[in-house]
């Protein structure tokens, strides 16, 4: 079975039951609930006629993971694009200077890519 496969059974099974998660954060409040928080990026009404940027993490499964998600895209949308970036082959540090150390690769994806979708996997 392929991991399109895999997942596609797997969303096939958890339509047909309820299944309740709950979100734990070590924030008071999230950012999106502050009076002055960031606005949320951009979202289109569709993925028709977009190009998809697939930005994998460190971690072992998120190659796989989003190589699902972009089959399941493609047959669900008519993308103009599909980019599989490589994954990021660094652990992040807790100062944040992965990102900083990152932005250029960010800024070209941006550029090439309508809409990008992250994944971690283990």
């Amino acid at each position: 079975m392929t991991s399109t496969q895999a997942l596609n059974q797997v969303m096939k099974d958890m339509s047909k039951n309820t299944y309740r998660l709950t979100m734990l954060s070590p924030l008071p409040e999230y950012r999106d609930e502050q009076d002055e928080a960031l606005p949320l990026a951009f979202r289109p009404d569709s993925l028709d006629g977009k190009v998809v940027g697939l930005l994998p993490n460190w971690r072992p499964s998120a190659v796989e993971i989003l190589g699902a998600v972009g089959a399941l895209l493609q047959e669900r949308y008519a993308l103009a694009g599909l980019i599989q970036e490589q994954p990021v082959r660094e652990v992040p540090s807790r100062s944040g200077g992965l990102i900083d150390a990152l932005g250029g690769l960010l800024d070209d994806l941006a550029e090439r890519a309508d809409v990008v979708v992250t994944a971690t996997g283990d």
